[in-house]
């Protein structure tokens, strides 16, 4: 690694102070952007070869969040939220992310669901279904890297045992101990430590703490990529600070991603092709299009208050590509400033509805279309079901008689993913077709959309990928 003479930027090494970078130019083997549920994966792996020059870059503060800030019974994602940047939405509740060492893996709930085995079998070679398992197990196996365990009895609330015993005469029931989810009830897997998220940049960046190799720059926002020859990636901008690298890896999040892509005249390198998950045609200038999860409120008022505990600990998958999930309280309960609505329960179809990511202001925003016809119905049915059990005798003594009623319109799950899917714009490793010395390895590449929510299957991701590249 080689500097320049002036300070910008602050440097840490897994959160910890270390010192004034004091360069405006850095050169190194490989640079990432984005130190989330990925990038500290790929730090990790690909600071292992001493030989090996890493510089991850983090728009997040320096320091790593304190046990107030990762306690799962809370989501820190409100307005003055220290470690999250929100996104303005055309459906009025913003898009948050994590801004933070470890991402959104540091104010997420914790949810740590593997995606179906079925959801990969048009992903490319190479992701075969024995690595896919593997990938996984080095997160959530018995001695995984992300302390992963499934909700307790004892913790699922009163609305999430009244929802397993409704499910469990039903449907069928995965087991506790397995890590595949089914088609039927699923007992949340969490990342933590006790009742404290357990983020990425503990699992990876802080065992990394000590690698003289590993350079981690925080509070430094990348606003573009350098392009040299027209097609190739030479490294990145981020105000006064450059850093030249023989590779550059996006792993800022699809909506960190995406605003960096669209800030760097990329448009001149083919990546704006025909085709894709949605059939889209050229993209419009200064927007991509991915996929969203879109979900469908079902509201009801309570007897009583709820026992604090963590935000969501059982889910049900339907056999329409449905999930229901049962939220243990009012989110006004859970995020700081957010009015009370009451508690739900809530119908997602995991099939991707398109969003539009827009470069407009100081950060991308999301714009919606209307979920196609077969993505509402399953909603509209999904949420039939779950006002028949809001009014069953297992919720008596939970839900208020008459209380019940239906969100007259779709939100969605906070789940973007897809600008960038494997096989259609980035190769089996997240190569950027079109271009030398640029790989996205984020949601972005995301090829479908899962039964599940997709952190899991983002960290696996950047596993599976992370090891392939520290053997080149």
């Amino acid at each position: 690694m080689t500097a320049g003479a002036s300070p910008s930027g602050a440097v840490t090494t897994a959160g910890l102070p270390r010192a004034d970078l004091g360069t405006d130019a850095l050169t190194a083997d490989v640079v990432i952007v984005g130190a989330g549920s990925a990038g500290c994966v790929l730090a990790e792996k690909l600071s292992r070869d001493p030989g090996r020059q890493v510089v991850l870059i983090e728009r997040g503060p320096s320091g790593m969040p304190s046990l107030a800030d990762l306690d799962l019974r809370r989501l820190p994602i409100d307005d003055a939220a220290p470690f999250a940047v929100r996104h303005a939405t055309d459906l009025g509740p913003a898009a948050a992310r994590g801004s933070a060492l470890g991402g959104s893996s540091a104010v997420n709930g914790g949810y740590f669901l593997r995606w179906h085995p079925g959801d990969f079998a048009a992903w490319p070679s190479g992701w075969e279904i024995d690595v896919v398992a593997a990938a996984y197990d080095e997160l959530d196996g018995p001695y995984g890297t992300m302390g992963v365990e499934p909700v307790s009895d004892d913790e699922l609330g009163d609305t999430g045992t009244a929802f397993e015993h409704y499910w469990s005469t039903r449907v069928p029931v995965r087991p506790v101990d397995e890590r595949w989810p089914v088609v039927g009830l699923n007992r949340v897997l969490s990342n933590r430590t006790g009742m404290s998220r357990r983020t990425s940049a503990a699992a990876y960046l802080v065992p990394a703490a000590a690698r003289r190799n590993l350079l981690v720059v925080t509070d430094c926002e990348v606003e573009g990529l350098e392009v040299a020859r027209g097609r190739t990636v030479t490294g990145v901008r981020a105000g006064p600070l450059s850093v030249t690298a023989g590779e550059v890896i996006l792993s800022a999040g699809t909506l960190g991603t995406a605003r960096i892509l669209l800030r760097s005249g990329l448009d001149v390198l083919g990546l704006r092709a025909a085709g894709g998950e949605f059939g889209a045609g050229e993209f419009e200038a200064g927007e991509f299009e991915a996929g969203e999860h879109r979900a469908l409120a079902v509201s009801y008022r309570r007897r009583g208050p709820a026992a604090p505990g963590m935000v969501l600990p059982t889910v049900l998958h339907t056999d329409d590509d449905c999930e229901i999930r049962c939220y243990r309280d009012d989110f006004a309960s859970h995020i700081r400033g957010v009015p009370a609505h009451g508690p739900i329960v809530e119908v997602a179809c995991m099939r991707p509805s398109p969003v539009r990511i827009v470069d407009d202001g100081p950060v991308v925003r999301l714009a919606f279309g209307e979920p196609d016809g077969r993505a509402a119905a399953a909603m509209r049915d999904g949420a039939a079901h779950v006002v028949e059990m809001l009014q069953a005798p297992e919720f008596a003594d939970i839900v208020v008689p008459g209380s019940v009623s239906v969100a007259p319109a779709a939100g969605f799950s906070q789940h973007a993913w897809g600008t960038m899917p494997m096989g259609v714009r980035t190769d089996w490793l997240g190569g950027v077709y079109g271009t030398h010395g640029l790989r996205i390895v984020d949601a972005s590449i995301l090829p479908g959309g899962g039964h599940s929510g997709p952190h899991a299957t983002v960290m696996m991701v950047a596993c599976r990928i992370g090891e392939l590249l520290a053997a080149r």
